[in-house]
């Protein structure tokens, strides 16, 4: 298997490096500007160069952490053979790694934990030591920072994005859920006790 990676960047080359850890043959890193041909040895090409990879068979992953930039490309790229790259050190609650490979362009990185009755959107990112806890519904391009954690109940909208270190206290129950809502950002460490509302951004402790 040969699979093509969206980014260039600190993160790219992170998924690049795990690629490689599931086997693949050959990682390529897409840049949008070519501004570079190399990338921690991996080869860098230019988004022109896309549609080349795909009659070769590659697979496409996009490893933006910005998700409006992650839906842009998945919008321009939509035929892609988009797929999940999952490391073999997450781990998952019954069943759920299982659903999550129903979806596409999921990336979930070393130490991610996620537990039960979750529902999984596509092109989300679950970075290094993250949690997502009991009974949360995650919808499309959803950001989860390295150590952040998700208690149950929760409801990430589309686009939402969780910073490092950051806590999402639980909802009060299945059908009351607390939400973050779409392209909403939560500040690392910040400790969300109440829904947030779509586009805002929130930090600090109560985050406001």
């Amino acid at each position: 298997m040969d699979i093509a990676i969206f980014g260039a960047g600190g993160f790219a080359e992170e998924v690049a490096d795990l690629c490689l850890e599931l086997r693949y043959n050959s990682v390529v890193l897409i840049d949008k500007d070519h501004g570079v041909s190399t990338a921690s040895g991996f080869p860098v090409v230019s988004e022109m160069e896309v549609d080349a990879l795909r009659l070769a068979k590659y697979q496409f992953v996009i490893a933006l952490g910005n998700p409006r930039l992650r839906r842009d490309v998945h919008c321009r790229f939509s035929i892609l053979p988009f797929v999940n790259v999952v490391h073999p050190c997450a781990t998952f609650g019954i069943r759920q790694k299982a659903d999550l490979l129903q979806r596409k362009g999921n990336i979930v990185l070393a130490g991610a934990r996620v537990t039960v009755n979750i529902t999984f959107g596509n092109f989300g990112i679950y970075n290094q030591n993250c949690t997502v806890a009991h009974d949360c519904a995650i919808e499309d391009y959803v950001t989860i920072g390295p150590g952040a954690n998700v208690s149950g109940n929760v409801r990430l909208l589309e686009g939402a994005y969780i910073g490092s270190g950051a806590v999402v206290l639980q909802g009060k129950g299945r059908d009351a859920k607390l939400s973050v809502g779409r392209y909403a950002t939560v500040g690392a460490g910040a400790v969300v006790t109440k829904n947030v509302l779509d586009g805002h951004v929130v930090k600090g402790v109560p985050a406001r």
